[in-house]
């Protein structure tokens, strides 16, 4: 459903003909810039489910009366759907929501309504499960997952006997609250190649992979990731509402973002990015040993000064997406290929990054030594590529789960 108001500017006193979709959150904060003199206008919309209204209150601007039709601008909002950007053009008559074909439409209900299944208390909870996890805290992860999941999750999975019940028990509640938003059959097949290509059984004696599990990913490197990731997960959890807009699976022919929050976004893509870079040893060392059969037996192709895993590990991010695109398997070189943009993490890294709010384009300028040269991403792309980088980060927390495995299979605790 949406609706529209009439807000007057103060500053220049130009008229914005607000069409607002209504949210399915109880609050919805609305903030925008003024077309004609960038003045911030604010607003909120509350919603009461239960008697089927809502009440919109400007706080920033004046309210005033108009015709459906009137306006010196005209602007869209919508906390979920990309839609047109403001403009001086009416209103096009048909609303955003049908603006796409009915089968497009019915892709995007899926995902908004899996992603709005869970509560504000809920996702504060699952917060309060990822630290548990983070510190490896048994008791809370055990009563913090029931609560979580005890309603739609077989009781089974509620049965502790060896840490791995712990581990699995956060896994799928990770599946719950965070998949919603991530490229699901993409991840699904990086976590099947592992399955299936690597930690599968007939490895369980491969010297190189044994070698991989116990001197590589060493108890204490596993804790330190599953620390790093539990952050970068919270991290998320907190800016979650500013991803609602990214379809990376999905075409959208609109793609203004109503509330965008690029200065909080660049530094979580900057982070993720780094994560995946220091910790890209683990897929080259992986692809290796399943296209190779040995950790430091590299692909064909590699720059001289790459000679074994070890030196894979020193040098340039810039330069590991070449390499690790130098093998063959396809779900490994997808872990970064969509997502490890070096020119990107450089150049929104620095303080001449900066947003077009009109036009939605971020600017930057990655090469240190031309450093006018400009290089453009649509912020809209810009959140699809950092959800494609997060995703990135959950798929090195699927080694680390495979790995844990594969150590308890090594002691017999599993078959």
């Amino acid at each position: 459903m949406w609706t529209r108001y009439h807000i007057k500017c103060r500053s220049c006193e130009k008229t914005t003909n607000l069409r607002l979709q209504i949210p399915e959150v109880k609050e919805l904060p609305i903030k925008y810039n003024c077309l004609g003199c960038k003045t911030e206008i604010k607003a909120i919309l509350k919603v009461d489910f239960e008697k089927a209204t809502w009440d919109f209150n400007v706080e920033r601007g004046e309210l005033i009366e108009g015709n459906f039709l009137s306006g010196d601008f005209f602007h869209e909002y919508s906390d979920t759907l990309p839609i047109k950007k403001p403009s001086t053009e009416k209103h096009n008559i048909v609303l955003p929501t049908l603006r796409m074909p009915t089968k497009k439409l019915m892709e995007l209900k899926d995902v908004k309504d899996n992603r709005k299944m869970f509560s504000p208390e809920e996702w504060s909870d699952f917060k309060d499960l990822t630290l548990a996890y983070s510190d490896f805290n048994k008791d809370i992860i055990a009563k913090l997952s029931k609560s979580l999941l005890g309603n739609i999750a077989p009781k089974e999975l509620f049965e502790f006997k060896i840490d791995l019940d712990y581990q699995r028990i956060y896994f799928v509640s990770l599946n719950y609250f965070v998949f919603p938003w991530i490229d699901f059959d993409n991840h699904t097949e990086f976590v099947f190649w592992l399955l299936e290509d690597v930690f599968n059984e007939s490895n369980k004696t491969n010297t190189e992979l044994i070698d991989f599990v116990q001197n590589i990913t060493t108890d204490e490197y596993i804790n330190r990731l599953r620390n790093e990731i539990s952050g970068i997960i919270n991290r998320f959890n907190e800016l979650k509402e500013y991803f609602q807009y990214a379809y990376d699976t999905t075409d959208i022919e609109d793609s203004y973002v109503s509330a965008e929050g690029f200065n909080e976004l660049k530094n979580f893509y900057t982070d993720c990015f780094e994560f995946i870079g220091r910790n890209s040893h683990l897929i080259f060392r992986l692809q290796n040993i399943k296209e190779r059969g040995a950790q430091d037996s590299i692909p064909a192709g590699c720059p001289r000064d790459v000679t074994n895993a070890s030196d894979f590990m020193t040098i340039d991010n810039g330069r590991k997406l070449e390499i690790i695109n130098l093998s063959t398997d396809l779900p490994p070189k997808k872990v970064y290929c969509n997502s490890f943009d070096n020119k990107i993490r450089n150049g929104i890294n620095h303080f001449k990054a900066k947003l077009d709010l009109e036009n939605q384009i971020i600017s930057y300028y990655p090469i240190t030594k031309r450093p006018n040269e400009e290089f453009q991403i649509s912020y809209i792309d810009f959140l699809n590529k950092t959800m494609d980088v997060f995703n990135s980060v959950l798929k090195i927390g699927q080694v680390s789960k495979f790995v844990n495995n594969f150590k308890s299979m090594m002691k017999g605790e599993i078959k």
